[in-house]
């Protein structure tokens, strides 16, 4: 990883004012300025767009990073890896009572000049995508080409085995771990594809166990079902014989039953022809009996049709007696109706004399009193006499009505009863006439028809006593049916108990047949499952010696055993650069037992060479550790550089200086500038004046009101 450009707003330091950082160009540079100015924390940015993490503070602790007041941040950086150019877009958003904080992050790839999004669906997915790019996390780059402050002797105060963790961290052994682990994963599934097999092999030994038993039980049930077929030959030939006489006897009995049939069918023939002949007997007697009576009742007829018309006569008469009244009702009606008006006119003429006037109200002449009361007594006269009249006629009509209302109800009752007793005896004669001619016309068949009944009878009954004699000669032959049924049935139960037997039998020597050709593929398959069973045996066994090959102890080892000269080779140059040649760093990977017997421990102890001996790393301190640590830091940092494809040709310096007078300070110096061809980028963080001129590029850090900025300047 090379980095190219860095833009930041909010960033611990930094406010939003801030221009981006350009590193292009730029081989050696130094990162100065006072404490606190916000040095470490452009490379805090960097750690943090690329791992989210920065000095301890990891992606979902990162509030502490946002500048004081301030509610989000974010960064951007772009870096080269192999040949690719790439940005991280990375943002958080503090927590607040309504609002939920939180992260996001972008990756990008320059394409054509422009960049286009590669990030994955979460930020996880993104995360693992830039470590996959940068070919190492977090805790890899600090241990070798990020000198951190305060952690610049974490390789070398780590125990042992952290020390070798760190170590193929950096060699990027994590690959022969994931083989390593694939080989153990293999060789797991080859243990239990074993023991399945082992299993099943089990299994079809205990079943192939019984195939003796099977072709002995074969040989037997052979046997049973030769002599069972023997027994149902003869058994079919008793058999046989009973079925061919039951056929003879259900023939007759077939015959008899056939007579029966025919019998009752005779007999009710029989019934059928007395029954015809009783039947054409009594009508002969009707047809005879109509003959006979047919005059007499046709007077009846004759005598009763005279009746009627003499009840027409009288009808006739009270029709005009009706009549009669009728028309006297409606002349006296008229005739009241006139007096009524004349008695209304009479009224009003009297109501105008009465009135006491000397003229005459309708002429006019003068009439006086006497005359007046003249008048008035000759219409009194007249109006008394009009209305006796009235009352005759009143009298009169009511009686009428009387007289006409009974007379119209006896024309009623008379109109029915002719009209009935027409209807009814106009039947009769026709019932008599119909009769009569159907009797004479029939009369000669019905006694024909007696005739050829009777003599249909008498042949009946002969074909009966022929029917029934035969009947009683079968009888005897057909009695000896429910013996010879009963000896069929015992016969055929016991065809039947030995063809089920025969079946039986042939089932079981299917099944048995079935089974050991079943136990033959099961020794073919079993030959199949043994051999699978020593193919996963050797493979199990090679996927053990690939695993164990893999493994810390195998080529991991041999390839630490390879890195660590070429690591004591880079750290002794720089140390005896600094040193004068004082000091000595030898890295040793075994260990023997303090009792001297077994196999030596694994181990990666450091120890130094002075002056005064040998001694291990912990005896050091001050200014001597750091350059050991920045002697084997370098070291470790050259060989990740070197690394086949390794995509982190830069080395970051932040620690130290502070530790060393001014000879090893020159001495740090000279021992940077000789290492500086090694790699693409190299930036060194102090505060220390004196060590400014001697970088060709430094990026001063200050810090004011608006909080801290930067400026690049190159020397003169």
């Amino acid at each position: 990883m090379i980095p190219i450009k860095l833009a930041l707003r909010n960033f611990m330091c930094y406010r939003e004012n801030v221009p981006s950082l350009s590193l292009q160009g730029i081989h050696l540079a130094c990162l100065c300025g006072d404490n606190g100015n916000g040095k470490s924390a452009l490379l805090d940015a960097m750690t943090w767009a690329l791992w989210g993490k920065a000095r301890g503070v990891e992606r979902r602790g990162a509030d502490n990073l946002v500048h004081l007041g301030k509610a989000e941040m974010e960064v951007e950086f772009e870096f080269l890896a192999g040949q690719d150019r790439y940005r991280i877009l990375r943002k958080w958003t503090k927590s607040a009572p309504r609002r939920k904080g939180g992260g996001s992050l972008e990756l990008q790839l320059a394409t054509d000049g422009e960049f286009r999004p590669i990030t994955g669906n979460t930020m996880d997915e993104t995360q693992k995508k830039i470590i996959q790019i940068l070919r190492m996390d977090y805790e890899t780059f600090i241990n070798s080409a990020f000198l951190l402050q305060g952690r610049a002797d974490k390789f070398t105060i780590a125990d042992p085995r952290e020390r070798k963790e760190i170590l193929a961290n950096i060699l990027d052994l994590s690959l022969y771990d994931e083989l390593e682990e694939r080989a153990k994963s293999r060789a797991r599934e080859r243990e239990r594809e074993m023991t399945v097999l082992k299993t099943e092999i089990e299994a079809m030994d205990h079943e192939l166990a019984h195939k003796g038993e099977y072709e002995a039980q074969l040989r037997e049930v052979g046997e049973a079902i030769a002599e069972l077929e023997r027994d149902l030959q003869r058994q079919q030939g008793v058999v046989d014989a009973l079925r061919e006489q039951k056929r003879g006897l259900d023939l007759k009995k077939q015959q008899g039953e056939e007579i029966d049939s025919r019998i009752k069918q005779v007999e009710a023939e029989l019934a059928y022809f007395e029954h015809q002949v009783a039947a054409h007997r009594q009508k002969i007697e009707g047809y005879e009996r109509v003959l006979a009576s047919y005059q007499e009742e046709l007077a009846k007829v004759h005598y009763g049709l005279a009746e009627l018309m003499r009840l027409e006569e009288g009808l006739v008469e009270k029709r005009g007696r009706a009549e009669e009244a009728s028309n006297r009702i409606h002349h006296l009606t008229s005739t009241n109706a006139r007096l009524k008006e004349e008695m209304n006119e009479l009224k009003e003429k009297l109501d105008l004399l009465s009135k006491g006037e000397e003229n005459c109200p309708l002429c006019g002449t003068e009439l006086g009193v006497e005359g007046r009361e003249r008048i008035m007594a000759s219409y009194q006269a007249q109006g008394k006499e009009k209305a006796d009249s009235y009352r005759i006629n009143e009298g009169e009509v009511r009686q009428l009505e009387v007289e006409r209302k009974a007379l119209t109800r006896e024309i009623g009752e008379l109109e029915s009863r002719i009209t009935s007793g027409r209807a009814q005896w106009e039947r009769q004669r026709e019932a008599l006439e119909r009769d009569h001619a159907e009797a004479e016309s029939s009369l000669p068949g019905e006694r024909e028809a007696v005739a050829q009944a009777s003599d249909a009878l008498h042949g009946r009954k002969a074909a009966l006593m022929a029917d029934i004699q035969r009947r009683e000669s079968m009888a005897a032959e057909i009695a000896a049916l429910p013996q010879l049924e009963s000896s069929l049935a015992s016969a055929e139960q016991a065809l039947e108990e030995l063809t089920q037997r025969q079946r039986a039998g042939r089932d079981k020597l299917v099944e048995l047949q079935t089974e050991l050709k079943r136990l033959a593929s099961l020794e073919r398959s079993r030959m199949e499952k043994n051999e699978a069973l020593l193919n996963a045996s050797k493979e199990k066994a090679i996927y053990d010696e690939l695993a164990l090959a893999f493994g810390k102890r195998g080529i991991q080892a041999l390839i630490i055993e390879t890195a660590l000269p070429e690591i004591e080779e880079e750290a002794n140059r720089l140390l005896s650069r600094m040193t004068d040649g004082r000091m000595h760093v030898k890295l040793e990977t075994q260990r023997p037992l303090k009792t001297g017997k077994g196999e030596p421990v694994e181990t990666l102890d450091i120890n130094i060479s002075d002056e005064l001996g040998t001694r291990r790393y912990e005896m050091y301190s001050g200014g001597e550790a750091f350059r050991i640590n920045f002697a084997l830091r370098i070291a470790l940092s050259k060989l990740l550089a070197r690394r086949a494809g390794a995509p982190l040709p830069t080395l970051f310096i932040d620690e130290g200086f502070g530790t060393q007078d001014s000879s090893g300070r020159d001495k740090l110096v000279e021992a940077i500038n000789s290492i500086q061809e090694d790699f693409d980028k190299i930036i060194v963080i102090t505060h220390i004046e004196e060590l400014k001129d001697a970088f060709p590029v430094r990026i001063e850090v200050s810090k004011g009101e608006e909080g801290s900025f930067f400026e690049v300047i190159e020397a003169g």
